[in-house]
């Protein structure tokens, strides 16, 4: 994807997602049930800095790195990129693969391992869209390779997937409800709620990324006709991003572990998710949900350590921006720098909302090399000097009294 895209469209999504925030207020002052959690939209929003940053330094140069070596070496034709009819094919082509991508990624647990990040929140609103996995990039260019070979420039690709990428984050709300004519030919909110269902009749439908038409072809598709529970059949049941990110493949390892047959032990990584091998209990089936008593995970915590982690989520966003946008003029030691900070933010925030021994050391670690890493870009980069400096003025400013309240208020849980 283009990162300098997705850096101009970040105040946008929060933008929106402002708006939603304040419908929702109003939805529940007519009792309606919230679409909002402060630790789950946290996670989903963290999983999502995650993975643009590390698109930074390693996963977007795989994936873009790769199509273009298909491209040089192995395209049969040539699509100008000037040409409108090309254009749309690529958008459409782009679009399909996508499609496919997508239906492997629910079909195949090692692809499921990956893609599984993006439907653990428990919710479903527009910080949800934002909940991308940090492996993506390592996998999906196989789906787009095809689009390499007949000649959809890297240029044209990288547009394209872009756009489809983007139009994808409006998508993921309950405000909007059904929207007509639209519905035959468009992915809508209402057919991505179902994508996102965990209930048996509503499990692995509407793949689509911008048209639907895709699973109405290929036997996919299924209406929404009643409110649907979101999340995974197992809940993830944590608010650490790093764990979101590798408990499908820590599941995988522990069932290839468990099992005594060696072909099982192999067919564990490309068997559908509800696969188990016979000797631990054989195919999962999908329980119905029991809507009234369904409860969703959260750890009780003091208000200081909710407005903590927003405070510090807000600037380290606007780091996360400055990264992308500036990603070109910084050297390598800035860029690694940055990342880690950012990275090790994310750890600590999730350990603060699950209440971890851990976490507030880690908090205090992170505030101190912070200060030293934007120290040595304010000095090191007049880019980036400005906003660094009022990151770590703000950092020094506040940190220190609501890590205390966020002490006082909480009782720590076991590691």
């Amino acid at each position: 994807m283009d990162r300098g895209a997705i850096a101009l469209a970040i105040p946008f999504f929060f933008l929106l997602i402002g708006l939603e925030v304040l419908s929702d207020r109003r939805r529940r002052r007519r009792g309606a049930e919230p679409l909002y959690r402060l630790a789950d939209s946290i996670t989903s929003l963290s999983c999502g800095v995650g993975q643009q940053v590390l698109g930074v330094l390693i996963f977007g140069a795989i994936q873009i790195g790769a199509y273009t070596l298909v491209y040089d070496r192995l395209r049969l034709f040539t699509i100008p990129e000037a040409s409108p009819l090309g254009s749309v094919f690529a958008f459409l082509g782009v679009d399909l693969a996508y499609y496919a991508y997508h239906r492997a990624s629910h079909r195949i647990n090692f692809f499921w391992a990956s893609h599984v990040v993006h439907h653990q929140s428990e919710e479903y609103n527009l910080t949800t869209a934002l909940r991308q996995s940090w492996f993506t990039s390592l996998t999906s260019w196989l789906f787009y390779a095809p689009l390499a070979l007949v000649g959809v420039s890297p240029a044209v690709f990288v547009i394209c997937l872009t756009l489809n990428t983007l139009y994808q984050f409006w998508i993921h709300t309950r405000i909007i409800g059904k929207l007509g004519p639209l519905e035959a030919i468009l992915n809508t909110p209402s057919h991505h709620r179902i994508h996102h269902a965990i209930d048996p009749e509503y499990i692995d439908k509407n793949y689509a990324g911008v048209f639907i038409v895709w699973d109405r072809l290929f036997g996919t598709f299924v209406e929404e006709k009643a409110d649907p529970a979101y999340g995974t059949v197992k809940p993830l049941a944590s608010f650490n991003p790093f764990w979101a990110n590798v408990e499908g493949f820590a599941r995988i390892v522990d069932m290839s572990r468990r099992t005594r047959r060696l072909a099982d032990k192999l067919f564990a990584w490309v068997a559908p998710p509800e696969w188990q091998p016979a000797d631990l209990g054989g195919v999962v089936v999908v329980p119905p949900v029991d809507h009234e008593h369904r409860v969703k995970f959260d750890v009780p915590r003091s208000r200081a350590v909710g407005g903590y982690v927003t405070a510090q989520f807000v600037f380290v966003a606007l780091v996360v921006v400055a990264l992308l946008s500036l990603s070109a003029k910084l050297d390598w030691p800035s860029r690694l720098g940055l990342s880690a900070v950012v990275l090790a933010s994310l750890g600590a925030w999730g350990g603060l909302f699950e209440r971890r021994r851990w976490a507030i050391p880690l908090e205090v670690a992170r505030l101190v090399t912070s200060g030293v890493v934007l120290g040595y870009l304010a000095v090191a980069s007049e880019h980036v000097a400005l906003v660094m400096v009022a990151w770590a003025v703000y950092a020094a400013a506040t940190s220190a009294w609501l890590l205390v309240a966020a002490q006082k208020t909480s009782r720590p849980r076991d590691a």
